[in-house]
């Protein structure tokens, strides 16, 4: 288990979680963001923790640490690895205890504090991965890919989970339906190579929320859009 701090977060993605385009809010609605993201920097306490395993194809599966990646999505994801990352971060229970205390006195102060702990995880995200590209300088590796992104199952949540012992060492579990308890926190899949890996596209096609995303019925994207491998 490894602690991050959580540093300010980019504002532009948390006014685009919120619906804001190019226009930025009100002078005053900025002030609101800087307070409660005072806030929320001071009480959350994220962590992550990841582990390393070799990518095996047993029966026409890609399976890794015993756990089975199943999909084309995963496949096409990981061509070329020879290893796999397993991700989990959170931002701690606390995030989520601030974003329910706003719902109980303030809906704007719910919508901002919400988003800004999006980006936030988000943040720490890139952080737990640079940390451990660090540690591995002679690797290739992939962008994150979560479950639920095409067709990798987000059912394999709680194996995932259990791989990396994260209820333990950080306190993120997995309700029956799947979901992350703190909420926010992600877990993920990094690809090794130990060769330079090609591009492969990033995007909304690679999301299984593709079809009812409300950022894309409103014309922008989430964080998770860009075009380039992370190499």
């Amino acid at each position: 288990m490894l602690s991050l701090d959580l540093e300010p977060v980019n504002r532009r993605e948390a006014l685009r979680y919120m619906g804001f385009g190019q226009k930025l809010p009100e002078e005053d609605f900025l002030r609101r963001m800087d307070s409660l993201e005072a806030r929320l920097i001071a009480q959350v306490r994220p962590r992550f923790i990841y582990r390393i395993d070799e990518l095996e194809c047993r029966d026409g599966c890609l399976c890794a640490g015993g756990l089975v990646l199943s999909g084309k999505s995963a496949a096409e994801h990981l061509e070329g690895c020879s290893h796999v990352i397993f991700l989990a971060a959170t931002l701690s229970a606390r995030a989520d205890q601030l974003i329910a205390q706003a719902q109980a006195r303030d809906m704007t102060d719910m919508l901002i504090l919400d988003a800004l702990a999006s980006a936030g995880i988000e943040q720490i995200c890139g952080k737990a991965e640079q940390q451990i590209r660090e540690k591995l300088p002679e690797k290739y590796s992939t962008w994150r890919f979560s479950p639920g992104y095409g067709d990798l199952p987000l059912e394999i949540q709680g194996d995932l989970l259990r791989l990396l012992d994260a209820p333990r060492k950080i306190g993120l579990t997995v309700t029956e339906t799947s979901i992350l308890i703190p909420r926010k926190s992600v877990t993920a899949l990094i690809g090794l190579s130990a060769r330079p890996l090609p591009k492969r596209r990033r995007g909304c096609v690679s999301c299984n929320m593709r079809e009812r995303c409300t950022y894309r019925n409103k014309g922008v994207h989430c964080s998770h859009v860009e075009s380039a491998s992370e190499e």
